[in-house]
């Protein structure tokens, strides 16, 4: 099935990096957030094993943002507010276990005893669990550990489509091609759609990450992001239908297209509801000033929700259903808005520089999204709560972030 769409796309090509390069974390906005010290030395155990690991399980401790993971054990005879994390690894036949003992310095107490254990061909699961239990032992938040990112690497040659630990152990290329859009998982995480040109075609490809089958359906100038169903039986996409911009629903099953709208000006679906009765969208008229706007579902009725800038884009539902975030843009400053679906009450939170294609952690405490600032450009780490950030990816040729469970 082929239909004739109007797109507009920018490539973008620069030189390879690394996407290990690491970046100080920064503040977009001072608040008060107090950071959290835990001292974690390297685990007891097979030097090479335990090593290993405990860098991974530092390194993701810092990257929930408000905490501070320290290699050096904590001074004899100081005691301060921090916690202390000794553990012990061992491995037997295929099999690994790790034991490990929280104590809080100020206290002198004990906390907490974890203990997991799995198999060794895949160690770093161990410290991902064990990282998100520490993170609800010493803080209000659940951790973003257990989890998975996609993104697009764009070379002097072509775009590799990507998917990596959150940890970035781990990485797989899933596809590659003279240009590669929008990677978007289901809600389960087990599959990533995304846009693909080749051979002067569009093609969206629906990749399952568990038996590594892909599916491809061939829509002539697919012009937006696809954005899942939860039922992840159906996208929407946009296409062009005599001179208008419509969104069409896709079922994947059958591969009809069922049209939902059609207006005058640009469309583009951004994200839908967690009960699939909403969709939010982008709308720019004739001015060229995009606003958000909510489609229903079952009625197909629209309406606009409170803006106060005249740029916005990028909406997004939280993953409990109750917020959206999106961008918007005021000269060289971006606002992250996060708009209470119940209360109606807006948020914000100014970001110096250019973002743009958010993605909400599994666990909604965070997002990813491309940014430019005077740190420099690449993917940017947000904690909502706290305001803290930290270049994760650094470089502006990683793209399209997105995120779901491991």
């Amino acid at each position: 099935m082929k239909y004739k769409v109007f797109f507009i796309f920018l490539i973008l090509f620069t030189r390879t990096l690394t996407f290990s390069q690491e970046i100080p974390t920064i503040t977009i906005e001072p608040t008060s957030f107090t950071k959290i010290i835990i001292r974690v030395p390297d685990f007891e155990g097979p030097k090479e094993l335990s090593s290993n690991l405990s860098s991974i399980l530092r390194k993701l401790l810092n990257y929930h943002l408000f905490i501070i993971a320290l290699k050096e054990p904590p001074l004899p005879g100081f005691t301060s507010k921090e916690y202390y994390l000794k553990g012990y690894i061992e491995k037997k036949n295929n099999q690994i276990f790790i034991k490990a003992e929280l104590q809080d310095n100020l206290e002198n107490k004990t906390l907490k005893i974890y203990k997991v254990e799995g198999n060794s061909n895949y160690p770093q699961s161990l410290i991902y669990a064990l990282c998100d239990k520490l993170i609800e032992t010493i803080s209000i938040y659940k951790g973003i550990s257990f989890s998975k990112i996609a993104f697009v690497k764009r070379t002097s040659r072509e775009d590799k489509l990507y998917i990596a630990d959150f940890s970035k152990e781990n990485p797989k290329l899933i596809n590659s091609a003279p240009l590669i859009l929008f990677p978007k998982f289901s809600k389960s995480g087990d599959k990533v759609a995304y846009l693909i040109y080749n051979n002067n075609k569009y093609i969206l490809e629906i990749y399952n990450i568990k038996t590594g089958e892909k599916k491809e359906f061939f829509i002539e100038g697919l012009s937006s992001t696809p954005v899942w169903f939860p039922n992840e039986r159906e996208l929407i996409i946009t296409v062009e239908l005599k001179g208008n911009m419509s969104l069409y629903k896709l079922n994947l099953e059958t591969g009809t297209l069922n049209l939902l709208m059609t207006k005058e000006g640009i469309i583009q679906a951004g994200s839908i509801s967690s009960d699939e009765n909403l969709l939010a969208y982008v709308y720019t008229d004739r001015t060229g000033k995009p606003q958000i706007y909510f489609l229903d579902l079952k009625t197909l009725k629209t309406y606009k929700i409170p803006q106060n800038y005249y740029y916005n884009t990028s909406p997004r539902f939280s993953p409990d259903g109750k917020k959206l975030l999106f961008l918007s843009k005021s000269k060289d400053i971006t606002y992250i808005i996060i708009y209470n679906l119940e209360t109606q009450e807006k948020r914000e939170i100014k970001f110096i520089g250019k973002l743009k294609d958010p993605a909400f952690s599994p666990t909604g405490d965070y997002i990813l999204v491309y940014g430019e600032t005077k740190e420099g450009k690449g993917l940017y780490l947000i904690h909502l709560d706290s305001h803290l950030s930290f270049l994760y990816l650094f470089g502006n040729n990683f793209l399209f972030p997105d995120w779901a469970p491991l």
